[in-house]
């Protein structure tokens, strides 16, 4: 069973749905802590004509520090979703695929989520949907597993009777240091993502790399950003490969 898992982040880059094309289940971690002021809450996509800028829901901080992303409370007592449907109409309403894409936007953006990892999920099965991807994915809190940071990963993992845990390449250093990968059983495998350039109605040349889906579905569509993720998902970094590049960044002078 090849497993992928991750905390469902807001407007997430093409690289999430990588892990998620990768495995045969995917799996929420929506009882996982949130990060403030992290993609959790945040993304980049343009907001004038070659200037990007964070995309951010606000959350009230002192109901949701330290909590899981699936308590963390959003503050609907700020116009941040009128907000965020204003900039993205202003900057992508001449895009070719703006009255199909916006539409799957909206919808999700204008329900009131009961938290942070409520809106987050909706928003990425309204891009799953629009792709066309017949998915499965689960959430961590329907698992009821114990354990800290990688044992609890693991314990996830075993659960799930995975041979093989697809991994975004940012976990490589919290796992090295706690020292419970790599196991016997699940080869542990890291995203090595390439993200391809496309035409951007926001860029008057150069290519802006790694912002949100989003703006790959307005200006190609879901049928082109569905490729773009498979041509940029190709190369998998094992386990030694990642060791072997950390510990040369270490000794390096």
């Amino acid at each position: 069973m090849k497993i992928a898992m991750m905390q469902p982040t807001f407007l997430p880059w093409q690289g999430f749905f990588g892990l998620v094309n990768a495995a045969d289940l995917f799996i929420y971690l929506d009882d996982f802590q949130i990060s403030i002021q992290s993609y959790h809450q945040r993304n980049r996509l343009f907001l004038n004509s070659d200037q990007v800028d964070w995309f951010t829901v606000p959350i009230k901080k002192s109901l949701s520090f330290g909590r899981p992303l699936n308590s963390a409370v959003i503050n609907y007592e700020l116009p941040w979703q009128k907000k965020i449907l204003a900039r993205i109409q202003h900057n992508y309403s001449k895009s070719i695929f703006y009255k199909e894409i916006y539409t799957l936007l909206e919808s999700s953006m204008l329900q009131k989520h009961a938290s942070l990892a409520d809106l987050n999920i909706s928003l990425i099965n309204s891009v799953l949907l629009a792709m066309k991807w017949e998915k499965k994915t689960i959430l961590s809190s329907q698992l009821t597993v114990t354990g800290d940071k990688s044992m609890r990963v693991l314990n996830i993992l075993k659960k799930c009777d995975a041979t093989q845990y697809f991994c975004a390449h940012g976990s490589f250093q919290y796992m090295y240091e706690e020292r419970v990968f790599p196991v016997s059983g699940i080869e542990t495998l890291f995203q090595d993502y390439l993200s391809t350039p496309y035409s951007q109605i926001g860029s008057t040349g150069q290519f802006f790399s790694n912002l949100s889906i989003w703006d790959a579905l307005f200006n190609v569509g879901p049928e082109k950003t569905s490729q773009l993720i498979v041509a940029g998902s190709k190369h998998w970094k094992t386990w030694p490969e990642m060791v072997s590049n950390f510990e040369g960044q270490i000794i390096a002078p």
